[in-house]
């Protein structure tokens, strides 16, 4: 049984573009739908809980498209690529800095009141990110101090090849808090202090830009230890005999990601507001929750001593990205380039 929201939508869309309204119009609605989101298995997640039962109702295609969401240095390709997507799935930060540059189409006036008066997305889902290990090599029980640690530890690490959430854990090896990290980063000697602590590490860094990525550097061997999220972690291993990979449930690092609408992505807002709608709308929201928030077990050696209570997650400060990716972002890239 739909709720308000999602039905809502569908009877949007179904106005604007079922088959029944294209025979009255005359005008068939053949092409489908072009949905933009991040590479790797979340597409079919995304498909499985979302886009599938949106076609059952609708009798309209949606297909996918893959993008990188580093709209800092990317305006010019966004602006160029997608001009026929109706919707696209971006971390929050970067939906924020998207919709300061013009890039995606504001929320309607009665989500601005609510919300921040320059916001253009509307909350889409979270992804857990931890380090995870691989312990048919490592049979040991790492913290993020034993991941830079390659002398006693020997092997290649796996890292975002982005600063959000790689200066973070860079960080959080030195012993800083969780509740300091985004003021340490806020000065300049905090930045100079992670990116000091990257240096370190950088011949043992391979690099990842997917979630899929994130597991595929593990399960591959490329690397002893990676971030990686847990949601990946769980479902790769429940596909072995039996669970190789392990994960530190604490501290967890949380990227939230929005739906926004592209500005001149689409010819028709209605149906793009629909369908961000339905994305959104609580049924396909706790479809998607069931399939992407993960646990620890109950059993074995990943078990928490107090059952049920994982401290809270380290989401990724949205605000501190916004207002200062584009500038960590260069340097960012100019370290890595460096030899």
């Amino acid at each position: 049984m739909l709720a308000g929201a999602g039905l809502t939508a569908v009877l949007s869309f179904a106005a604007l573009g079922s088959p029944a309204a294209s025979a009255r119009t005359g005008k068939p609605r053949s092409t489908a739908i072009v949905v933009a989101t991040p590479s790797g298995k979340l597409n079919c997640t995304l498909n499985e809980t979302i886009w599938r039962p949106f076609t059952q109702l609708t009798h309209q295609k949606i297909r996918t498209v893959s993008w990188n969401d580093a709209i800092a240095t990317s305006h010019q390709d966004i602006r160029v690529n997608s001009q026929n997507w109706s919707l696209a799935l971006v971390e929050d930060d970067a939906a924020q800095a998207g919709c300061a540059a013009g890039l995606f189409v504001s929320s309607p006036s009665a989500d601005v009141e609510a919300r921040d008066p320059n916001a253009c997305g509307v909350p889409a889902l979270s992804l857990d990110f931890a380090l995870s290990w691989d312990s048919s090599r490592f049979s040991g029980r790492p913290n993020w101090r034993d991941f830079w640690d390659v002398a006693r530890n020997p092997g290649k690490r796996g890292l975002r090849a982005d600063p959000r959430g790689t200066l973070e854990a860079a960080l959080l090896s030195e012993g800083v808090p969780l509740n300091a990290i985004y003021s340490t980063l806020s000065t300049p000697e905090g930045l100079d202090r992670a990116f000091r602590r990257l240096s370190q590490l950088r011949p043992y860094i391979v690099w990842w830009k997917s979630p899929e990525e994130a597991m595929y550097i593990l399960t591959s061997g490329a690397a002893l230890m990676g971030l990686a999220p847990t949601a990946e972690v769980l479902r790769t291993n429940a596909t072995l005999p039996a669970p190789r990979f392990r994960i530190l449930w604490f501290p967890l690092l949380r990227i939230n990601y929005d739906w926004v609408i592209p500005t001149g992505g689409t010819r028709d807002l209605t149906t793009a507001r629909a369908l961000q709608t339905w994305a959104s709308a609580s049924e396909q929201q706790n479809a998607l929750n069931g399939r992407l928030i993960s646990a620890p077990p109950t059993s074995g050696p990943d078990a928490l001593p107090n059952p049920g209570g994982i401290p809270p997650a380290l989401p990724l400060n949205a605000t501190f990205w916004r207002e200062h990716f584009p500038a960590i972002e260069a340097r960012f890239d100019k370290w890595r380039s460096m030899r």
